[in-house]
């Protein structure tokens, strides 16, 4: 089944670099959307916030800071087992040049 999601964003928050107990990178953040979109032929304003994290050597090596735009590829998944909010998992970034 296809899960895949692209979305222009710009990264609010970055928390610290930390490393899972198998010693993998994992860098979580908070993205900010803000765009206008049609819906019913009428313009419709569509904001919203999502928590994303990026995992191994794209977590490592993350070159972007708080205020960036990006663009990203990844996947949705619920946060953990017992919290069903969604996730965006990172598996492509690159800065958003309009």
């Amino acid at each position: 089944m296809l899960n895949q999601l692209c979305l222009c964003a710009q990264i609010k928050s970055l928390n610290e670099l930390r490393y899972t107990p198998a010693g993998l990178p994992v860098l979580t953040m908070w993205l900010t959307h803000e765009s206008w979109q049609m819906e019913l032929q009428q313009r419709f304003l569509a904001k919203m916030e999502i928590q994303a994290k990026a995992l191994g050597d794209l977590a490592a090596h993350w070159p972007y800071q708080p205020g960036s735009m990006v663009e990203i590829i990844g996947f949705l998944s619920q946060k953990g087992i017992y919290h069903s909010r969604p996730v965006l998992h990172i598996q492509q970034i690159r800065e958003y040049k309009g």
